[in-house]
């Protein structure tokens, strides 16, 4: 199922989803006005299919994926219409991406550069960029890794802030970013802000309640 949520913040009721049921996929803007959801996992079944979502939020059928099938992964925009998915777990830990085109076509895998993890988060900074940051390698970390507005990605910076893993990310005031919540493996409601220029801050005790495994979102 899915839920849209208005330009007021107002999240709407459960409108049956369309396409495979599986837990542990990543989902991105694209296109500039549209969105992806991507990969998955069911039993012990891994997938990469995706599926577009259109910019009146009606979520289409499955499309085989390209790629390696897997979950835990994270996914953000880049390049002002475009975005990628990296990382994640086929069972073992993988850091590979996945550009997604402004039309939403996935690309095959590229070999990702720093180290494979899962259970990250990911969002856009700096209007055209993005960031991986965090995740569970086996242990939990706080690197980070920025995405050129060509989707590049950079190699492992030593992260600020809590070893973590499934926090959420999102953008915020147009060009830049926020880490928030997760798991130490304690829960934690800590938040550690991203810069225009992908400069991510130290802990910033978090309001509410520690959590992890949520997601996050850019409105308005």
């Amino acid at each position: 199922m899915t839920n849209l949520v208005s330009n007021a913040g107002v999240v709407a009721t459960d409108v049956t989803g369309v396409g495979t049921v599986r837990q542990g996929p990543a989902a991105c803007e694209y296109g500039g006005d549209k969105g992806i959801f991507g990969y998955g996992v069911a039993g012990a079944s891994n997938y990469s299919m995706t599926n577009l979502v259109s910019n009146g939020g009606v979520v289409a059928t499955d499309v085989t994926g390209v790629g390696t099938d897997r979950y835990g992964l994270a996914a953000c925009g880049y390049g002002d219409d475009k975005g990628i998915f990296g990382y994640g777990t086929t069972g073992s830990k993988v850091s590979m991406t996945n550009l997604v085109s402004n039309g939403g076509v996935v690309a095959t895998d590229v070999t990702g550069v720093g180290t494979a993890r899962s259970t990250l988060a990911a969002c856009e900074y700096g209007g055209d960029k993005g960031i991986f940051g965090y995740g569970d390698t086996g242990s939990a970390v706080s690197m980070t890794n920025l995405v050129s507005n060509g989707g590049v990605v950079t190699s492992d910076v030593t992260g600020v802030g809590t070893a973590r893993y499934y926090p959420a990310a999102c953008m915020y005031g147009e060009d830049k970013g926020i880490f928030g919540y997760g798991k130490t493996p304690t829960y934690v409601s800590m938040t550690n802000l991203v810069s225009n220029a992908g400069v991510v801050t130290s802990d910033v005790t978090g309001v509410g309640t520690d959590r992890g495994y949520l997601g996050a979102c850019s409105f308005n």
